[in-house]
């Protein structure tokens, strides 16, 4: 299914938060309680289970869901239904805007993508040409590939001379490295994420095809390196999160993760939901809610209004290690 290899870690990174939040006295006195659905990486159920957990379970407040495609089906939901909606992974560009009653701990690939390009250049100073291969299925991967790395790239004095499209799922990559190929580029930007761009590297190696790989967040994930080898050796893409950095704070986060994913290399989509649960709960603390079923529109209204007060939150996910809210206005 899209996205397990994300959400596996992602959950439990989750639960990793709420042990730590209910060890230290959980809020006020009580536990937190956490319902997990799984989304399968489909809009329609990611839909449906959005309206199970604020009618049937009626929950405080949502944390996810992950996919930006999923967050543009599941916002207009939590919207009309005066329900926090706490996206940790999201990154489309402006996806939450619309909205009040929605929220992301993440940083739109409109901002990073220039941040990468630039990295680029400055060490690649070579590069001069890309091809972009972008996948018109997911919302997210559509809006980098189309969105973003087509007019960035251009701004950074890289001529795209090559532009292809896929879907997800797709698995034969020949026809599409074939055209590439004869345009010779030295880049090659993908608005996609791990799985498919693994078996276009390992496409591309077979077809002799070598250059720079660039991706967004959706790279971000060691398995990337795990299926392909030296295929994919000099990728570049972007990320909020650094495994390896030396803080008590993520040190202990690492441990206490891997004991549960043993298997898994650290990424940035689990640490982001680390960050986003240890927040809803500081919010849900703050509200100082009376949870019952009489309050429950009045509750939902005090966290998501401290929510949006939060600043200078300890987290993992920040170079300065803090968080604070933003509020979007007019795409800024």
């Amino acid at each position: 299914k899209k996205g397990a290899s994300y959400g596996v870690q992602s959950r439990a990174a989750t639960e990793v938060a709420v042990e730590e939040i209910n060890a230290a006295g959980g809020i006020g006195g009580r536990k937190l309680t956490v319902i997990t659905k799984d989304t399968e990486g489909d809009n329609a159920l990611a839909i449906q289970l959005a309206r199970q957990l604020i009618d049937k379970d009626q929950v405080i407040a949502n944390h996810g869901p992950q996919w930006s495609a999923e967050a543009e089906a599941v916002f207009p939901i939590c919207e009309r239904s005066k329900i926090l909606c706490f996206s940790p992974t999201s990154t489309k560009p402006g996806v939450s805007a619309p909205y009040m009653w929605a929220f992301r701990n993440t940083v739109d690939e409109n901002v990073l993508v220039p941040q990468t390009l630039k990295w680029v250049k400055d060490n690649y100073p070579w590069v001069k040409t890309a091809a972009i291969l972008t996948d018109i299925k997911d919302a997210y991967s559509k809006s980098l590939g189309h969105d973003t790395f087509r007019p960035k790239l251009k701004e950074f004095g890289i001529e795209v001379v090559e532009d292809v499209d896929y879907v997800t799922g797709d698995t034969d990559f020949s026809a599409h490295i074939t055209k590439i190929k004869a345009k010779n580029p030295d880049l090659i930007a993908i608005g996609g994420t791990w799985v498919e761009s693994a078996n276009m590297m390992k496409e591309a190696e077979k077809q002799g095809l070598k250059v720079l790989w660039v991706g967004g967040v959706g790279f971000g994930n060691a398995r990337i390196i795990e299926n392909t080898g030296a295929a994919s050796e000099g990728a570049v893409h972007n990320a909020t999160y650094d495994k390896d950095t030396t803080t008590e704070m993520n040190q202990s986060y690492v441990r206490r993760l891997l004991e549960k994913v043993p298997n898994e290399t650290p990424h940035w989509p689990a640490a982001n939901c680390y960050d986003a649960m240890k927040m809803l709960a500081y919010a849900i603390k703050q509200a100082n809610i009376t949870n019952t079923a009489k309050t429950l529109a009045e509750d939902r209204q005090k966290v998501r209004d401290e929510l949006a007060k939060v600043k200078d939150f300890p987290g993992l996910t920040s170079a300065d290690g803090k968080i604070t809210m933003v509020d979007m206005v007019d795409g800024k």
